[in-house]
């Protein structure tokens, strides 16, 4: 597993950062790159850690790391039930706040041609039964989840319990639910994420074996041309920017568009629409929309912090008012779906005509109808997990925070977010077992130092650079997932191991993928949080580290994208391939190396991006 060519090896003592070495006392064990076991620390220095800058940018709060701990049951489950070849599982260490990955291989020969049968047969029945499986069995599952996280409440505990229990015979406390509700949470939260990547593996290796296929047939042919004939698609994650879309429509044609451009918060707008018969019909039809469509978290979902559309309407309320003042413009504001299927159906046409026998035509076919039965999929899903479930999942957290602030150690609900999720059970247990005894829980005294130290590590945190990897070059081939998603290639992993330490200023160019063509110029903003992207105005480039579902709106403002992290079939190259939009991915360093005011020119035919001036 080992490689001569080795990144920074993960226990380098340059890696800690003065003044913060308690920082580990906030993780659980297993997160953490060993110190006393030799064998432990050659296996973690012969891993291929990648700092997974799409999915967690920033340093992760000690609760938020719930999500790191279910991926990695997840994709370890779908070893087990899927077979996937190549890959056993995911591992992950937290270096200074900061998530690392780690793809576990396979490549015992035998092993790898038996999981390989096994794997065939049960994703080919995956890709028969899809519209059963996926279209109707998922979906009803997920929204089942919803439903039951819906159904736990974290209700204040009485003085003395009602005599109705008495004489129901219940034998159990009001307390009891309070202690079932949090574990029943984490049951939920592993469940949806086993159900996250029940397809995610079979929907990125379709995609795989059809670009396979591809350049098989068309040897010169560019991953660009490759996505661009799986482009044109519907999915549940382009419905929240469609409604928004139509409300602003309806807000100019009724006349009322001006309550809400003049309201800076949405506070200010039900005011002025009940003044208003249209008005007043206009707000029928928003919170009609609200559900499930404004179930919309502010990132990427993963973070507390995120918040989520139907707890700060000003999010959405932003958008709405950006829409407005394009479509006064006289702008098209919806999503250019049909010009986007006859550009695909152009491009899939022509690569198909200088197919010259039958059996590869059919070989194409078949591989092209894989590609886009299950493209979908990577922006369906988005919507129920990442945003649906992690909305109502982070809105009862917040519940259960204000129980732990009343009879617990927090001083605000939170603070939740500041324990693990094995320090939360313990600190939950002690608020409940001292309401039971009329006592105080030995953790008022305990913990608010604590939390307060660790908000202040995660705050220094976020001034430190990580670096892309750490430990050994990976073994090939790469986890499909890699280069699909994380945008993460062979050409990358040598850039990254021969990269010198930079000079922001000194850098005009970023060499990256050619994530939606097209080429066009403009003044960057740098973007990281959904404070950041109502910002943005006509013609802006969005720099940014990764981009979230909750940004769509924006993507009818802006001229084009750069990321730091992310692949041919990330959501930000999705994303742009339907909105028509140039977009480089996996500039690695576009965030430092741009600043807002920069003018730059983003070639999403040849995945460049070049600063042009320097702002003042």
């Amino acid at each position: 597993m080992a490689n001569e060519k080795k990144f920074i090896d993960p226990h380098d003592p340059s890696l800690n950062i003065p003044g913060t070495e308690d920082w580990k006392e906030m993780y659980p064990y297993h997160a953490l790159l060993s110190t006393d076991d030799p064998n432990r620390q050659q296996y973690e220095s012969d891993m291929f850690w990648c700092y997974d800058a799409l999915h967690r940018p920033e340093p992760i709060a000690p609760f938020d790391l719930l999500w790191e701990d279910a991926r990695q049951l997840s994709l370890g489950m779908m070893s087990r039930y899927m077979a996937v070849p190549f890959v056993g599982g995911l591992d992950y260490r937290i270096i200074n706040g900061y998530c690392f990955i780690g793809s576990i291989s396979i490549d015992d020969p035998e092993l790898l041609q038996k999981r390989a049968a096994i794997f065939e047969e049960r994703a080919g029945h995956y890709f028969t039964h899809w519209q059963e499986l996926y279209d109707e069995n998922w979906h009803k599952k997920m929204n089942g989840l919803v439903d039951e996280l819906r159904q736990i409440h974290f209700p204040d505990l009485p003085e003395v319990e009602d005599m109705s229990i008495v004489k129901e015979g219940r034998g159990l406390s009001s307390a009891h639910p309070i202690l079932e509700g949090y574990h029943k949470m984490l049951s939920l939260a592993y469940r949806q994420w086993d159900y996250h990547f029940e397809f995610m593996n079979l929907g990125y290796g379709g995609i795989m074996q059809y670009m396979e296929t591809m350049k098989k047939l068309f040897p010169d042919i560019s991953d660009k041309s490759i996505s661009q004939t799986t482009m044109g698609f519907d999915a549940a994650i382009f419905r929240p920017p469609m409604e928004l879309q139509k409300l602003a429509m309806a807000a100019v044609e009724q006349g009322i568009a001006d309550a809400i451009l003049s309201s800076v918060t949405w506070d200010e707008v039900p005011p002025k629409m009940q003044q208003m018969d249209a008005g007043r019909k206009w707000l029928e039809k928003f919170e009609a929309a609200r559900e499930p469509w404004f179930e919309m978290s502010g990132g990427t979902g993963l973070y507390h912090t995120d918040g989520c559309w139907n707890d700060n309407l000003n999010l959405p309320l932003a958008h709405l008012k950006n829409y407005i003042e394009a479509f006064k413009r006289g702008e098209t504001i919806t999503k250019p779906q049909e010009d986007v299927i006859k550009e695909r159906d152009r491009v899939t046409a022509e690569y198909r005509s200088l197919i010259n026998n039958e059996e590869d035509r059919q070989v194409f076919d078949q591989a092209l109808g894989v590609a886009r039965l299950v493209s979908p999929f990577a922006e369906d899903h988005n919507f129920y997990c990442e945003n649906l479930f992690q909305c109502n999942f982070y809105r009862k957290m917040k519940e259960l925070g204000a129980f732990m602030s009343k009879y617990g150690p927090l001083e605000d609900k939170g603070d939740i977010f500041y324990l693990n999720t094995f320090e939360i059970s313990n600190v939950l247990f002690d608020a409940v077992a001292k309401w039971y005894s009329h006592n105080t829980p030995m953790a008022k005294t305990y913990w608010p130092s604590k939390i307060k130290r660790r908000k202040e590590l995660l705050e220094q945190f976020k001034a430190w650079n990580p670096p892309p990897a750490a430990g050994a070059m990976p073994p090939l081939p790469l986890d499909p997932l890699f280069p699909t998603l994380h945008g993460i290639n062979e050409e990358k992993l040598k850039s990254w191991l021969e990269a010198e330490e930079i000079e922001p200023q000194d850098v005009t160019e970023l060499k990256a993928i050619a994530g939606s063509p097209g080429i066009v110029e403009g003044p960057a903003r740098v973007c990281r949080t959904a404070l950041d992207i109502t910002t943005l105005k006509p013609g802006d480039i969005l720099v940014a580290p990764t981009t979230s579902p909750t940004w769509a709106p924006a993507f009818k403002t802006i001229g084009g994208v750069a990321i730091d992290q992310g692949g041919l079939f990330a959501h930000a190259a999705i994303v742009c391939r339907e909105y028509k939009l140039p977009a480089v991915m996996g500039t690695t360093n576009g965030t430092r190396v741009i600043k807002t005011g920069d003018r730059v020119r983003v070639d999403g035919d040849n995945g460049v991006v070049t600063i042009l001036e320097r702002s003042a």
